[in-house]
């Protein structure tokens, strides 16, 4: 009992930052003598101070973080332009958007569909493999020197014939892997345009779908509308003739 009572006078002169750390409800180990705490004063929350971003302050750059102002507090819906004719509002976003693909990404387009047969890792790896084969004899040469080695006649000859062998390796393997990097890389250029395709079909078979449909419903409201015509201008005709003849 007398260890456990000096525990509890040890807890009652620890840190309340301790005694929070540790699980301590600090209030109920003689609140009077708690550091920096009357024995009846409420909690404060602690006040967060951050280091302002950018090169020049301590919590490095703001990173995934954006810079911007509100500049469209006042933005309300009477800003928008009135409609006065749906169809001609219509017609001309449609024209804007053709006119804004053809400007924008034609040319690029054609550029995808020119470069679906491209060449160009093959050519690189063309290039390339012999730079590689000199410097890799460069770098052999310059170690051999450096430690002072003389070759004799058979090991140069059998050095030459070594590295014109592993030269013509290397460049017949450069080249089969950028053949199928290349097919691989034509491949997808294909597949994107196909699917670029495939999707302005789509877009224009759901536009002219909606305005046959339109069209359609339009005919079909004419035939409802004369047919009602006539059968009310039969009923006015035939009610005339009644009441003519009721006074004959």
């Amino acid at each position: 009992m007398q260890a456990f009572g000096g525990a509890i006078s040890h807890l009652s002169e620890m840190p309340v930052h301790l005694m929070e750390k540790y699980g301590f409800d600090p209030s109920e180990f003689n609140p009077g003598k708690i550091p920096g705490r009357m024995p009846n004063q409420p909690r404060t929350e602690v006040e967060k101070v951050t280091s302002p971003g950018g090169p020049g302050g301590n919590a490095g750059p703001a990173i995934g973080t954006l810079d911007y102002g509100n500049t469209q507090s006042s933005y309300n819906t009477g800003q928008l332009p009135q409609v006065t004719d749906p169809d001609a509002t219509m017609a001309g976003v449609a024209k804007r958007q053709h006119e804004s693909y053809i400007r924008n990404f034609r040319d690029f387009e054609n550029a995808l569909v020119a470069s679906r047969g491209s060449t160009d890792l093959i050519e690189a790896a063309r290039e390339d493999t012999p730079q590689q084969i000199a410097l890799a004899e460069g770098i052999a040469r310059r170690n051999r020197e450096r430690f002072g080695y003389q070759q004799t006649g058979a090991e140069r000859q059998e050095m030459n014939r070594l590295s014109q062998r592993g030269g013509n390796l290397l460049l017949a393997n450069s080249l089969n892997n950028a053949r199928l990097a290349q097919r691989d890389a034509n491949q997808r250029v294909l597949s994107d345009l196909i699917n670029i395709g495939q999707g302005v079909n789509r877009s224009s078979l759901s536009g002219l779908g909606s305005a046959a449909q339109n069209a359609a419903q339009r005919q079909t409201a004419f035939q409802n509308d004369r047919a009602a015509y006539k059968r009310q201008s039969a009923s006015f005709l035939g009610n005339i003739g009644r009441t003519i003849a009721s006074f004959i």
